[in-house]
């Protein structure tokens, strides 16, 4: 009986860490791009980059780790049963739960290994990879080369042209800065903010400018010195009154609107299990929705690890059922169930979004109805 285990294992882990390989490459490779375009630039420090890399894997193996257990039960059962193998084992008088029971224990396993790693060690990953993310910022606007435009330092709302003449060799400041910025202009409509498709144009020139960095609001700061501020209003002409100024501050940052009260402000992915819930109690009263997307969060740290066992019970009998004479068989139904289970897990969270009494059941739906399928279905291989 141990043999026939073993056996039941072993031929778990060859799909499973072929899944797991290919589900990982499969969202990892939207970044690998980036990460390409970091690494070819000047004076960005690989290792810090590989590190950025490193704690962003973490948080991909544990989508990828469920989905590449279900693959593995679906081509190692549906091998065995299209070569009759568990007719064998079945008709030398071996229950059928020999058979089931370890693999049941093994996504049993992996779901209490999955909680333990999204309880903490994945958010404060999360946490670090933007501290990475930050110091890779600053060593790429530290590389901005004299007598060069560049036009990609904005941020969603505002497009910035950059350019400057030299240094000055003693302080490393940077000398003639000319910028371009055009941002959107938003018009209120009710209680909802949008954009009017106008855009404000401002020349800014400056006689010398440094950048600096901020730690703890990871925040690149541009300091600029004896310039001058120009309106390009082409609508009404009269009104580009030129400002002059000793020291002007601008920053850079894609996540300037996380800052609060001059300190970084995590987003939920980022937060371990007590400050969710620190969160939520702080949001109840000012900001409900906030709550509530923090609370969504924290229920889904608790459902998504029983993805292992809601998919290895229904993916056996599945198996058996339908046996999937080869790996793009048991790739196919494993987007078909992956597909179902994103559709309850969306709609799960929307309806946790808007407050409603039953959220955290329809959160947890996924696995109950994906579980309790397959324990059915189970149940019914058992009568045979």
């Amino acid at each position: 009986m141990l043999i026939i285990k073993r056996y039941i294992l072993r031929e778990l882990f060859g799909p499973t860490l072929l899944g797991l390989l290919f589900f990982t490459f499969l969202l990892f490779i939207t970044r690998i791009f980036r990460l390409a375009d970091i690494l070819m630039s000047e004076g960005v420090d690989p290792v810090l980059v590989g590190k950025f890399a490193l704690c962003l894997l973490p948080a991909l193996l544990s989508f990828t780790i469920p989905c590449a257990i279900l693959v593995g039960v679906l081509i190692s059962f549906g091998r065995l049963a299209s070569d009759n193998e568990i007719l064998a084992i079945r008709t030398s008088g071996m229950h059928p739960m020999t058979i089931f029971f370890p693999v049941i224990l093994l996504g049993f396993l992996a779901s209490i290994g999955m909680f333990v790693v999204n309880h903490s060690i994945v958010p404060n990953l999360n946490f670090k990879s933007m501290d990475y993310l930050y110091q890779i910022e600053f060593q790429l606007f530290n590389t901005l080369h004299p007598g060069r435009f560049y036009d990609d330092l904005g941020s969603e709302d505002t497009d910035i042209t950059f350019y400057y003449g030299g240094r000055n060799t003693k302080t490393g400041d940077m000398l003639n800065i000319h910028m371009k910025l055009v941002s959107k202009i938003e018009k209120v409509t009710g209680r909802k903010e949008s954009s009017s498709g106008r855009k404000r144009e401002a020349l800014l020139l400056a006689e010398r400018g440094r950048i600096t960095a901020d730690p703890d609001s990871r925040m690149i700061r541009l300091h600029l010195f004896n310039g001058s501020l120009h309106p390009l209003a082409k609508e009404n002409p009269a009104q580009n009154n030129i400002m002059f100024f000793k020291e002007l501050v601008r920053v850079f940052n894609p996540s300037a609107d996380r800052i609060k009260e001059g300190t970084y402000k995590k987003k939920n992915r980022e937060m371990t299990i007590p400050e969710l819930i620190e969160s939520i109690n702080d949001n109840r009263l000012d900001s409900p929705k906030r709550a509530n997307k923090s609370w969504v969060t924290l229920v889904q740290r608790y459902s998504n690890p029983l993805a292992c066992l809601a998919f290895i019970l229904i993916g056996m009998p599945l198996a058996i059922y339908i046996r999937p004479s080869g790996k793009s068989v048991g790739f196919a139904l494993s987007f078909g169930l992956l597909f179902i289970y994103y559709l309850l897990m969306k709609w799960g969270a929307s309806i946790g979004e808007m407050g409603h009494p039953f959220a955290g059941l329809a959160i947890f739906s996924p696995n109950i109805l994906l579980g309790a399928f397959g324990c059915i279905m189970i149940y019914l291989q058992t009568l045979k």
